[in-house]
């Protein structure tokens, strides 16, 4: 190999990654020319980018079903749990599409429809940590919810000053379930946005069902 030709693969290589095999193509070169001068500069062998699964696959993969639930239409490994690929379970992908951000420890399930991927209904370590004693105090990523409910915006009108977030009814309730029983029903009433009469009676006969 001549040392134009030395040159040319270098300068190529040196550029940014690059497979070999790209090299031999744009230079009309022997691969074996190719792996001489990588060695030579210490290069690391090529390895082409990991995929990066995103929402546009996990649609694809997966179909909606009535409840909010979803069903994976890809793989499944052999002890039955879906799976974009070998390094990347259905769920994992689900939690993130949905909350924007990996997930923290193991990815469980909160619905009863089995393998549900739909990602309102995983919960990762945080998530079941900031609801497993009661008190919601446990800090929060933003934008975590849970089951469609903003946990960030329940955390602030229980436990923030004024002025509180609006909430919905569903999460108003869920928020109940976490509130200090000592607080007086007309504070409580004004975090929620409920009437002090629902929170009195809430108190007496308990919460609906979110």
């Amino acid at each position: 190999m001549s040392p134009e030709r030395w040159e040319e693969i270098a300068r190529l290589l040196k550029a940014g990654p690059v497979s070999d095999a790209e090299v031999c193509r744009q230079l009309r070169c022997h691969k074996r020319y190719v792996a001489e001068v990588r060695r030579d500069l210490g290069l690391p062998k090529y390895r082409p980018p990991r995929r990066v699964w995103g929402r546009e696959d996990y649609e694809r993969l997966s179909v909606p079903l009535t409840g909010g639930h979803r069903r994976w239409k890809g793989r499944y490994d052999q002890f039955g749990v879906p799976v974009a690929n070998r390094l990347l379970t259905a769920y994992r992908l689900a939690f993130r599409v949905h909350h924007g951000r990996e997930p923290v420890g193991r990815v469980e399930g909160t619905c009863r429809y089995k393998r549900c991927v739909a990602g309102d209904h995983l919960t990762d370590r945080i998530l079941r940590n900031a609801m497993a004693d009661g008190t919601l105090l446990t800090e929060l990523p933003a934008g975590a919810t849970f089951r469609g409910m903003d946990l960030v915006a329940i955390r602030r009108c229980l436990r923030g000053p004024a002025p509180w977030p609006e909430l919905g009814l569903r999460e108003a309730r869920f928020a109940f379930r976490f509130s200090d029983p000592g607080m007086p029903a007309t504070e409580l009433a004004r975090r929620l946005g409920l009437c002090a009469e629902t929170v009195q009676r809430y108190r007496k006969n308990g919460v609906p069902q979110c």
